[in-house]
């Protein structure tokens, strides 16, 4: 039922894109080149790299799809989709499919996240081939008394641990109940960790895990569509409890972090619409001891960027839902000058 994704790929081109002052402050780079890396992709979300330093991302028509000696393969496909967005009249959009995919060493896990909120479970592959010959963690089921509350879903933004035992994965179950999620690699137990609700942080919709070297996790909360109430925070993995945490002034809907160096970071602004995409920035955020997050502008405008992650050649990788969604003309693009 799904296309081949190969079908619908471009050769790469470059463009550049001239710094611009915005309201958040001057321009990182006066100038800074974009590659666009894959096209033809349908409403792309995680980008991440295999060891061999190969991209991978995750389309919604069901498929992780992996970049080898650059042409893209079709690493796992026959992933279940859903979409976000229904009406009375059948009409369906904002399609999902897997949201999430990392290596641990030669094995690829997966956010299965196109099945319902507390149905959906992390799969492990050690090989090519199909949804289906995943091993499985469990799902998670409703933390709460609440009837909305179904279980966890819409799992995205994973990262694995540095001993590479365990992965940290955002839940989109039940705003209610925001939770990050860790997976024991060797068990495959997936069980609720940290909770945004229970200690005291508004904000809602975790999108984005990075793990840092003190035994803590920072996490990138969106909020709510449409909103400028983005919130990265760092948490203690040891006590699971929040020990700072940072808003991002003028920034709607963040879903992309990515660690830079020390205590900045680019973060993608999705600008998130269920109607229609948005133009989208690609920013620089320095973590100080205020509350607020210095923002500073690197003069790059993307069409819905929604994922990002730093690849082994230095540059940033964002992936980006293009003109409209539900349609070939998402991409990921590769955007120099960031990190030294």
């Amino acid at each position: 039922m799904f296309s081949r994704l190969t079908s619908f790929l471009r050769p790469s081109c470059m463009v550049v894109v001239a710094g611009l002052a915005g309201s958040l402050g001057n321009s990182v780079n006066a100038e800074t080149s974009v590659q666009t890396v894959l096209r033809g992709l349908v409403n792309p979300s995680s980008v991440s790299f295999s060891p061999e330093g190969e991209l991978t991302v995750c389309d919604a028509r069901g498929i992780v799809v992996v970049l080898k000696d650059n042409k893209p393969t079709n690493y796992v496909t026959g992933f279940d989709t859903e979409h976000w967005k229904s009406n009375d009249e059948g009409q369906k959009w904002y399609a999902v499919g897997p949201l999430s995919a990392v290596w641990s060493g030669s094995t690829l896990i997966v956010t299965d996240a196109g099945k319902g909120d507390g149905e959906e479970t992390l799969l492990f592959f050690d090989e090519k081939g199909k949804a289906e010959s995943g091993t499985a963690t469990n799902a998670v089921p409703p933390t709460s008394d609440d009837p909305a509350d179904k279980g966890e879903g819409n799992l995205t933004g994973m990262s694995l641990s540095k001993d590479g035992t365990t992965a940290y994965v955002c839940g989109q179950g039940f705003d209610g109940k925001s939770w990050v999620l860790s997976a024991d690699i060797a068990s495959k137990e997936l069980t609720p960790l940290l909770s945004a609700d229970e200690n005291g942080i508004e904000t809602n919709s975790p999108m984005q895990t990075v793990v840092a070297d003190d035994n803590t996790l920072y996490v990138l909360y969106s909020g709510k569509g449409g909103e400028a109430d983005g919130l990265i925070v760092k948490w203690d993995l040891t006590t699971q409890k929040p020990t700072d945490q940072w808003s991002l002034p003028g920034v709607i809907n963040p879903m992309g972090l990515a660690h830079i160096s020390g205590n900045k970071f680019a973060v993608a602004e999705n600008n998130w619409s269920l109607n229609q995409t948005n133009s989208g920035r690609i920013l620089i955020a320095t973590l100080g001891e205020d509350d607020d997050a210095e923002v500073k502008e690197t003069g790059v405008v993307l069409s819905g960027p929604v994922a990002c992650t730093f690849g082994p050649d230095n540059r940033l990788y964002v992936s980006q839902l293009g003109e409209e969604f539900d349609k070939p003309v998402g991409s990921v693009v590769a955007i120099d000058g960031l990190k030294d």
